[in-house]
């Protein structure tokens, strides 16, 4: 029974070695997802680790390796199943609570009188780092997306259009709006979660030193900026034709319309001529009499 407990324990910190040993930028793998029927055995390990993590900063840390792993879990659902994954907000509701577990921890530890501004820049820069690869990860979503959209826009829906084929079409069209959609949540998607991380990651950043809060306000204003321009970008780009081959129809259509102008002239021409005809003969008949 003593060997059986001493493997369990063993067995529990191992994940926590191997974190201490890896690279704190790379998301861990996710294992098992909100989706799967037996995630709650993950669950149930993580909080056997967190119940033998004595130590508050390292509780604290142990929060944003939780934290990293919930973008990973987010990460594996979008990419598969999209933004509408059944677990997505299962696993947004953990992160948000491992962050805020994070900074309270920060914050019991300042209340006792221990300085823990160096524990929240270590706290702030591991996370920010898997924020980013989540933020890539949306990015790459939707770029995936668009690419798509694309595709089905300049060849598929075209082609389908040309040789009349209207049920294709149709479906076609469907899959186009959506991708529109999709494209949209997935937007919307990363704002919620930005929004909902902030607070609490806030909380951490306020218990920096002030020179690492100046730092760190000056890299967020940089990294907006680097994001406005990329939308304004995105939006300044020309969207593709849905009917490319019909693009030339207003020309023809002019084209059509000169041509039947001049017919009609030339109709009207020949009509005035055999009428001025008509009436020289009419005259020379009089005259004759």
């Amino acid at each position: 029974m003593k060997k059986t407990k001493f493997v369990l324990i063993s067995l529990l910190f191992i994940p926590f070695l191997v974190f201490a040993q890896s690279s704190q930028t790379r998301l861990p793998g996710a294992g098992l997802t909100p989706e799967s029927a037996f995630y709650f055995l993950d669950r149930l390990g993580e909080n056997l680790r967190q119940f033998f993590t004595f130590n508050p900063e390292a509780k604290a840390k142990l929060q944003i390796e939780f934290a990293g792993e919930r973008i990973a879990e987010i990460k594996v659902m979008v990419e598969e199943k999209g933004v509408n994954a059944k677990g997505l907000a299962v696993a947004e509701s953990l992160l948000q609570a491992n962050v805020a577990y994070a900074a309270e921890i920060v914050s019991e530890e300042k209340t006792s009188g221990k300085d823990v501004s160096a524990l929240a820049k270590t706290l702030n820069d591991e996370f920010d780092a898997r924020d980013k690869l989540l933020e890539q990860t949306f990015k790459d979503a939707k770029a995936q997306l668009k690419a798509q959209r694309k595709e089905i826009k300049t060849n598929l829906l075209a082609e389908a259009r040309r040789i009349g084929d209207t049920v294709q079409t149709a479906v076609l069209e469907a899959q186009l709006k959506d991708i529109d959609g999709q494209i949209d949540a997935l937007g919307q998607k990363k704002d919620q979660l930005e929004n909902s991380l902030q607070g609490e990651q806030k909380n951490i950043e306020k218990e920096m030193s002030e020179a690492d809060q100046e730092k760190e306000e000056i890299e967020q204003k940089e990294e907006q900026e680097a994001d406005e321009v990329e939308e304004a970008e995105e939006a300044d780009e020309p969207e593709e034709a849905d009917e490319p081959e019909e693009m030339d129809e207003p020309e023809e259509a002019e084209e059509q319309q000169e041509v039947d102008e001049k017919d009609t002239e030339k109709d009207n021409s020949q009509n005035s001529n055999s009428l001025n005809q008509g009436n020289q003969n009419t005259n020379k008949a009089e005259d004759n009499d």
